[in-house]
């Protein structure tokens, strides 16, 4: 083992591995659901329903995650007293748990990454899912309603599979890039891999190999997401036509 790459550095940049692991994990499931419901609002909703998912989309798209992430875990405890602040999101038994099971002193900030990456990736899923949308063809939905499918059978059985599987590439490419932007969760103390790597570049003066460590880390995560996600568009296409109908 090189002289900086000691058990200790090891150890921690193994456990910000985890966070990371763990946040990617979390923001990928819960982005996923949260773009196809607000997508799927979007497509076949009523007015009204559509232009709240409408600006819902455009807020959450184009301010920054990590404005977002450190709005949820800054300004918005600071909205309420004192008191109810340390209530609510640092000093009741929901986070003591929180904290026990995860070993992070700070579990709201870690939530509050979560959050503003949830909307974030969320928010530009929706807008892919309503792209994907227009790849499902009118056919399918008219034989549906010809045998007798109700609205929301439509939508569940035929318009949202369908537009998952014509947006998956590019919720893929989307769902990696929610991956690297977990790093943005060290700028509210949340101990993921890019923050336990700044910690160890204090304490070895080694940027470089740390830093190019990072690099490669981040580079198989991709690797390996990347992969994962080639199987699952697989899975979703088995059997079906991936040229989109006319």
């Amino acid at each position: 083992m090189s002289g900086w790459l000691t058990p200790e550095v090891a150890g921690q940049l193994a456990d910000g591995l985890v966070v990371t692991v763990a946040l990617t994990v979390l923001t990928t499931i819960s982005s996923l659901a949260l773009g196809i419901g607000v997508g799927a609002a979007r497509v076949s909703g009523g007015r009204m329903t559509r232009r709240a998912a409408g600006a819902f989309v455009e807020v959450f798209r184009n301010v920054p995650a990590l404005i977002q992430i450190i709005f949820w875990a800054f300004a918005f405890p600071s909205a309420f007293p004192t008191g109810i602040r340390a209530t609510l999101f640092f000093d009741n038994p929901v986070v003591a748990a929180a904290e026990s099971v995860t070993g992070l002193s700070l579990p709201y900030y870690a939530f509050a990454a979560c959050l503003g990456l949830t909307l974030n990736t969320g928010a530009h899923l929706a807008e892919l899912f309503r792209a994907g949308a227009g790849t499902v063809a009118r056919s399918q939905v008219d034989a549906a309603r010809l045998l007798g499918a109700g609205p929301r059978e439509v939508q569940w059985s035929i318009v949202v599979p369908g537009a998952v599987r014509g947006a998956f590439p590019a919720i893929t490419t989307r769902l990696i890039h929610n991956m690297k932007n977990t790093a943005l969760a060290s700028f509210v103390a949340v101990p993921e891999l890019f923050q336990t790597v700044q910690a160890s570049i204090t304490q070895t003066f080694r940027a470089v190999e740390l830093l190019a460590l990072a690099a490669a880390v981040y580079l198989g995560l991709a690797a390996a997401m990347g992969l994962a996600l080639q199987r699952a568009d697989v899975w979703l296409h088995r059997g079906r036509d991936r040229v989109a109908p006319s």
